[in-house]
């Protein structure tokens, strides 16, 4: 292990910050369950129930600050240093000059929520959620630190159906509970029209979602095409029982750009992916957890937008690109208030291009504890190693360590 490593865990070690598991999926898809556990209740806390209607309002959020200490840092003005913040493929560094080592600190993990409860005739509630957090813009770090709101999620829930903003139904619906997730986290958050239909322990879902297109030209640049004409279709299946979870999800999509930023090229074609995922309880509530995802042209869906859905070819035309990835992740239960998480991930795909600065691979390795002192007071810290290699072969590398304490309430 690296000099400074260790001298990281031995100076961060006993300045543990406050965590709080933020395994989104899990957070949203019981939705509809936690509402009516509440409305039971006569006197819940942390509601508040509007006279004027049957309408019942519950609100919430999350108070966090996040602790990164990085061997190599992307290079951002102090304040628009996301990349350092957050962890992914895309966040491993390549060039690194002047950029040896730093320490970054942010509460714009934090977030508020609302979400809202009303009766109707039939007896089938309707269900909305309202959610922000405080990544909207860029602040700095010189005097006030100060970040605008953004927008996570925006919908509601009616009999089976989903209408706005929210996580994609490609999405799994487990996923490794370390503080940032591997690199093939598959990760979507966009418009949709969605139906569920639940059999038992079982549910088949599909929708239709907002489409978009990455796709790379002939000289290595990745591009966002605007040109998509059919929304994506997703089809998701859940199974849940006492000891396992299982999810699969299936994307079908239209890539397709016409002339798009000075590229004379119009091209159409459908590009396909899937993605599963499995949670298994083993003894004394420990966990194991694995996942699978890979297609045809599904592009910004893995590793947020490693690979292109597709690139350029010299014939004018585009060729969808073929990626994967994997992670597996074990959690243990040392007792009730402490565990060990322990996860690891890689994605590689094949470049429909000849270019050696374009990515091929990345993996990364997770491990870390989390504590929980009181209710809804978390802390933890993990270190994280991950590499990118390009398809020249050359390896790029960075360790970070995090800490991060949050509270829900």
């Amino acid at each position: 292990m690296p000099k400074f490593i260790k001298l990281s865990f031995l100076t961060l070690f006993f300045s543990l910050y406050l965590y709080a598991d933020e395994n989104l999926n899990t957070y949203i898809k019981n939705l509809e369950e936690r509402l009516q556990i509440l409305e039971n209740k006569e006197y819940s806390q942390g509601t508040l129930k509007l006279t004027s209607s049957d309408t019942t309002m519950f609100l919430g959020g999350r108070v966090s600050l996040d602790t990164i200490y990085l061997s190599r840092a992307n290079g951002k003005e102090g304040g628009s240093n996301s990349n350092d913040q957050f962890f992914n493929a895309n966040n491993i560094p390549i060039e690194t000059e002047g950029e040896n080592s730093e320490l970054s600190l942010t509460a714009r993990q934090s977030k508020f929520w609302m979400k809202t409860r009303t009766k109707q005739i039939n007896e089938r509630p309707l269900l909305t959620l309202i959610e922000v957090d405080f990544w909207g813009s860029n602040g700095n770090e010189r005097n006030s630190n100060s970040y605008n709101l953004r927008l996570r999620h925006a919908y509601m829930v009616y009999n089976g159906w989903t209408l706005g903003q929210t996580n994609s139904l490609f999405v799994g619906s487990s996923k490794p509970h370390t503080l940032l997730s591997p690199v093939d986290n598959v990760f979507m958050r966009q418009p949709l029209i969605s139906y569920k239909k639940r059999f038992g322990k079982r549910s088949l879902a599909v929708s239709f979602e907002e489409p978009e297109s990455v796709i790379m030209t002939s000289s290595g640049d990745k591009i966002t095409v605007n040109d998509d004409r059919f929304p994506d279709f997703i089809m998701k299946y859940e199974q849940h029982s006492e000891w396992s979870d299982y999810s699969l999800s299936l994307l079908l999509r239209e890539l397709h750009i016409d002339k798009e930023e000075k590229q004379e090229v119009s091209d159409t074609l459908l590009a396909y992916g899937m993605n599963f995922t499995a949670h298994f309880h083993t003894s004394n509530d420990n966990t194991l957890t694995f996942g699978f995802v890979g297609g045809k042209g599904i592009g910004r869906y893995m590793a947020t937008s490693f690979f292109p859905s597709a690139s350029i070819t010299k014939e004018n035309k585009i060729e969808a690109q073929l990626s994967w990835g994997t992670h597996l992740a074990y959690e243990h239960w040392f007792n009730p208030k402490i565990r060990l998480n322990i996860a690891t991930g890689k994605v590689e795909t094949n470049n429909v291009l000849t270019l050696g600065t374009i990515d091929k691979k990345a993996w990364s390795e997770h491990i870390g504890i989390q504590y929980n002192p009181l209710k809804k007071l978390l802390l933890g810290i993990e270190y994280i190693h991950g590499e990118r290699i390009l398809q020249n072969k050359k390896r790029y590398d960075v360790d970070r360590i995090y800490l991060r304490g949050s509270y829900d309430f």
